[in-house]
């Protein structure tokens, strides 16, 4: 079957260099297009503009893979308006809509952009492998590659088959790897996590050899006069290995989702301190001499394995103000939020810190997520980084699939992290307590609707709309690739 993509086009990548500094080029050092990635510097700034695409419209708090748009409206978190577009896509009516339509469409022209516009930088590097340093060959190639397999790692996710209904013959979408102006060639399921598991270990091999945080502490890369600052806003070595977890728990490789996630949960610094750590009260929400705590660190970036930097961003013009953000339990009272959510645990880190029971615009109270309140273009006090990767999902993988004596000792450490009273898990009730886990931990950032995927939920929890299944958790294609 073969199909246009119609959203390839390439895109200049110093296109929008007039209206972002990262790309901005002094004249006398000016780099024209022929020869931009001949340079150390021209791939360099290749690369950021594919950032700025990530950063602007999909992993930020209000793009489409952030909390406040598309995917987290599919896992119905929010309260929503009978009649409404987000009530449409909490209800998973995906036809009735134009604007509705209309963000699915965008969405997946989205994240073929950012393919389009890394297959000719990838192409341009190969051909001019002799003329750049192997530091920067190997950093932004492997980034490069992480950045695609993670774009079609969520398109397939998103417009692809519920993990346990894969149709071995079904050709369900392309893996662009060379743009062109034919049709692309529509694959299996098979052959396209095939191709996204190729970019994958090239990605980690290059890394292996030449990113920093492999010998540095993640906040020693923190320095933005480094030569590769900021190491957590990109998708570094550890973020690609926790790639290749999530990819292939996906698939249903346990055993190399466990492999991939102990090489994460293990990793150390020289002074063999964890290369990460779980957000804990005492570390990350000092109290303040007055009492009150400086709400900094809501994105728990302790544990970002990789992200995007997305300092542009401001909570009050983001989706994210007063009543936005309210959980669909704005008709329950503040105890009943507890209990249904958090197992009746009001000392849950969570619950304590990223959460408030608040009137809203809308005139009601609610309880409201202030995971992104710290996030401000003019704040010195949050790191604003938005997590593609998060550690905690690197413990969730373990409880889930690793022995039960190993599950258990990720789960207490857990547990102690998130201020929960350490239950030994059982076979019996391990995957429906990692289930829960999962669904608190993540709220408000993106990924439940692929939890809810990945594991087959009928019902979602709390305020599903409607019952799941294949007709609900894969996307309808663009009108404009059916008809082709």
């Amino acid at each position: 079957m073969k199909r246009k993509i119609y959203t390839l086009g390439i895109a200049l990548l110093l296109g929008c260099s007039a209206c972002n500094d990262w790309l901005t080029v002094q004249p006398e050092s000016t780099i024209v297009a022929e020869n931009l990635f001949t340079t150390n510097e021209g791939v360099q700034q290749a690369l950021n503009g594919v950032y700025l695409i990530l950063r602007d419209e999909l992993y930020t708090p209000g793009g489409y893979m952030g909390g406040a748009d598309l995917v987290e409206s599919l896992a119905c978190t929010w309260t929503v308006t009978s009649g409404s577009d987000a009530y449409d896509l909490a209800d998973h009516v995906y036809d009735q809509s134009e604007t509705v339509k209309s963000k699915l469409n965008s969405c997946f022209m989205s994240l073929y952009k950012v393919v389009s516009n890394l297959n000719p930088l990838l192409e341009g590097m190969d051909k001019n492998r002799f003329q750049l340093d192997s530091t920067v060959y190997n950093m932004v190639k492997g980034e490069a590659l992480a950045i695609r397999a993670c774009a079609h790692l969520d398109l397939i996710r998103l417009w692809g088959p519920m993990p346990s209904k894969i149709d071995a013959s079904k050709e369900y979408l392309p893996y662009v790897t060379v743009n062109g102006t034919a049709y692309y060639t529509y694959i299996t399921f098979e052959r396209y996590m095939e191709l996204l598991l190729a970019d994958l270990n090239e990605a980690e091999r290059l890394l292996r050899n030449s990113d920093p945080i492999i010998t540095i502490t993640p906040d020693g890369t923190e320095d933005t006069y480094s030569t590769w600052p900021r190491r957590k806003s990109h998708l570094n070595y550890y973020g690609v290995l926790g790639l290749q977890a999530r990819v292939r728990l996906w698939m249903g490789d346990t055993e190399n989702a466990l492999k991939y996630a102990r090489m994460v949960k293990e990793a150390e610094n020289e002074d063999g301190s964890p290369k990460f750590r779980l957000a804990n009260e005492e570390d990350d929400f000092p109290m303040q001499e007055n009492g009150l705590n400086s709400w900094t660190d809501g994105s728990f970036y302790s544990e970002h394995l990789c992200g995007v930097n997305v300092e542009n961003y401001d909570y009050n013009l983001g989706g994210w103000i007063s009543g936005r953000a309210s959980v669909f339990f704005y008709t329950m009272n503040y105890s009943m939020f507890i209990q249904q959510v958090f197992g009746g645990n009001s000392r849950d880190l969570r619950y304590r810190f990223l959460w408030t029971w608040e009137r809203t615009l809308m005139g009601m109270n609610a309880n409201v997520l202030r995971k992104w309140r710290g996030f401000y273009p003019s704040t010195t006090s949050s790191m604003m980084n938005f997590p593609i990767m998060r550690l905690s999902e690197i413990y969730l993988n373990i409880m889930e699939h690793g022995s039960l004596s190993e599950a258990n000792v990720v789960y207490e450490e857990y547990c102690e992290a998130r201020g929960m009273t350490y239950v030994p898990l059982t076979e019996s009730d391990r995957l429906a307590k990692v289930e829960l886990e999962y669904i608190r931990e993540f709220m408000g950032e993106g990924q439940n609707f692929y939890t809810y995927k990945r594991l087959g939920v009928t019902n979602m929890y709390w305020n599903g709309l409607s019952e799941c299944g294949e007709a609900q958790y894969v996307l309808p294609l663009p009108e404009k690739e059916l008809k082709n």
